[in-house]
This record gives C-alpha cells, structure tokens and sequence, in this order.
C-alpha cells in the first residue's frame, strides 16, 4: 500500500490518498481529507476515475485534468466523465489547489509506487 498526502496552506485543505497496487494496476483505492467541497469533490471523483487503471493510465488522465483546470478554453476531447463537472473551476484561479490538491497527493503516490518497484 502507498500513502499519499496533500495540504494546501493557503486554505487548509489536506487529503490523504491511500493506493494498493497488483502490478502496475491500481486495484484499490480511497481517500480521506477535510476541507472544502472542490477539494472533497475532486477527491472522490479521482477515487472512481482510477481505480482499474495502470499507473501510466493514471498520469495521463492526472495530465489531462490538470490541463481542464488550469486552461479555461480547453476543452477535452477524451471522456473524462464525471470529472468534467469540475471544469469550471478553472474560471476561477484560486479554487485550482482545491481541485488539483488530490491529484498531486496521486502524483506522489505514484511516484512513490515507481520508485518501489
């Protein structure tokens, strides 16, 4: 099992991801955290986009999303699923950490899973 967690200081938001792998494939994954409803939002929408998915499969939606976050004309031409609730946030440069927040705690933990194997 890897352990990842995130804070943001500007707002106190921290979520704790935790990954347990069978190979390359994610094959649980949950989280817990406090803060506010994009953090806690895009938490558990991350929970239900990458399980099942190999951790390559999980950097490139990472990539994607924090593309629709921080470009506001961008416009995905995959399906993202439910995650494209959270594009609007990109309108709105200061709720981007909340929205990213957990995603960076998933790049750590996998790179920490890499640097395991």
């Amino acid at each position: 099992m890897v352990v990842a967690e995130g804070y943001n200081p500007l707002c106190g938001d921290e979520v704790e991801l935790r990954l347990n792998f069978q190979g390359d494939t994610i094959s649980e994954v949950s989280f817990t955290g406090r803060g506010c409803s994009i953090s806690q939002a895009s938490g558990s929408m991350l929970t239900e986009a990458i399980k099942g998915k190999t951790a390559a499969q999980a950097r490139a939606l990472m990539a994607l999303f924090t593309r629709m976050m921080t470009d506001p004309e961008f416009v995905a031409q995959e399906d993202v699923g439910d995650l494209e609730a959270l594009q609007g946030v990109a309108k709105y440069p200061v709720r981007v950490k909340c929205a990213t927040l957990a995603w960076h705690a998933l790049q750590d933990g996998l790179d920490r899973h890499d640097g395991a194997a």
